[in-house]
């Protein structure tokens, strides 16, 4: 069969992950056919994620589902002589190596760079660590949120007249993680097949968010300003913004551009006599006036359900659109019609579904999406089928505790 789930087929990677941009990077390569090893202990390293949710079960904690969608899990502590000798006969029969863990993590247990090359030169290596692996700052423990204001993102992610940063909880730095994560690893992978030499990527979090605001850096280092929060203002567009909608916390999006729009969003709303008017005469004076102008649009959209307005704006050619929730989301007929969510009918957790990867490829089946594995259960299947080990090594080190 033709398939999108295979295009990775025949890939290794050993993942050492955790919370959001690793687990979700390798969610990603797994599911495009690569084989996806996760590497945790109760010994000491098991996901975060693990633990959020109400289950008290490991393996019944929803974003940990989330996130490790079709990953095969090891449990090996890594604290054992026996389980870092283990690592590196895998290193040797993989591809590459996936991680987030804080810097030198991986080297203090004697398993840095230099030690994996010795064992496999062709290894492909890459680290998501929050500030990069070398530096002042680099053995500082992040999240995304965390990112999101040291990159400034939270400062400028406000309103004009806000009097602190708010900016959003959303953990912007671990999606940009892991999207770039993946990519560049299939990018070392080619190189690494056509040169026989592996590749170590860091792939600094908070660089790769900064990245995201280059604008505003340039701005600053060109031009020396300071640049100011502007939530939904636009330079050279008014009306701009979200506008309170019927409903409870229902809001609609416009974006006025041209006069001309502005003339048509006049006759929509039915006052056609603010097309004269001086103070939005023209799309400096709009912008001029945002906050007057702000106001006169709620007062019209207020009253009215967000469908309707963006029905009414669209059909005169005004950009507009409604700010759907996830519940919105979920009953998307455009999402439903490409068949954006997985659904799973027996899990832990009961029923439930989750978005796929939004990659659709032309002339090739999708297969479902997989469960991740529980913690260990795919640890005599790793050790038999890869490493040849018999069962009598195996129930041995289990004995040891080194299998756990």
């Amino acid at each position: 069969m033709n398939s999108a789930n295979r295009i990775l087929e025949g890939v290794r990677i050993l993942a050492f992950t955790t919370g959001y941009a690793g687990p979700y990077a390798g969610r990603l390569l797994a599911e495009y056919g690569a084989e996806v090893i996760k590497v945790e202990s109760r010994k000491g390293g098991l996901d975060t994620f693990r633990h959020y949710g109400q289950y008290k079960d490991i393996n019944a904690a929803p974003r940990f589902m989330e996130c490790n969608l079709g990953v095969r899990s090891l449990a090996l502590n890594l604290k054992h002589p026996a389980g870092v000798q283990i690592i590196k006969e895998l290193v040797a029969k993989s591809d590459a190596l996936l991680e987030n863990f804080r810097p030198k993590v991986l080297e203090k247990l004697g398993l840095g760079d230099a030690e994996l090359r010795c064992v496999n030169p062709k290894l492909v290596i890459v680290k998501l660590p929050g500030f990069g692996s070398a530096g002042p700052k680099s053995s500082y423990g992040t999240w995304g949120f965390n990112l999101n204001s040291f990159s400034g993102m939270t400062y400028l992610w406000n309103h004009p007249e806000q009097d602190r940063p708010i900016g959003s909880q959303g953990v912007y730095p671990d999606h940009v993680g892991f999207v770039m994560g993946p990519t560049l690893l299939v990018a070392a992978l080619l190189r690494s097949r056509l040169t026989g030499v592996g590749v170590s990527i860091d792939v600094a979090q908070i660089e790769a968010t900064a990245y995201m605001l280059g604008v505003t850096y340039l701005d600053t280092a060109i031009n020396g300003r300071d640049p100011e929060p502007r939530g939904n203002r636009h330079p050279v567009a008014s009306p701009q913004g979200v506008y309170r909608c019927r409903g409870e916390d229902r809001w609609c999006a416009i974006s006025v551009g041209s006069d001309e729009e502005w003339r048509r969003f006049c006759g929509v709303i039915g006052k056609a006599e603010l097309i004269s008017d001086a103070r939005f005469i023209d799309r400096q004076a709009r912008v001029k006036h945002s906050s007057e102008l702000d106001a006169l649009v709620q007062d019209w959209t207020q009253s009215r359900a967000a469908e309707e307005i963006v029905a009414q704006l669209q059909a005169a050619q005004v950009p507009a659109g409604v700010v759907q929730t996830g519940a919105d989301l979920v009953q998307d007929p455009q999402l439903r019609h490409r068949g954006y969510f997985a659904k799973f009918d027996d899990s832990l957790i009961g029923p439930f579904e989750i978005p796929r990867s939004p990659l659709l490829f032309r002339g090739l089946e999708q297969e479902p999406l997989r469960l991740p594995a529980d913690l260990g259960s795919d640890n005599e299947q790793i050790l038999g089928e890869i490493l040849g080990y018999d069962q009598e090594t195996i129930a041995k080190l289990n004995e040891q505790e080194v299998l756990s």
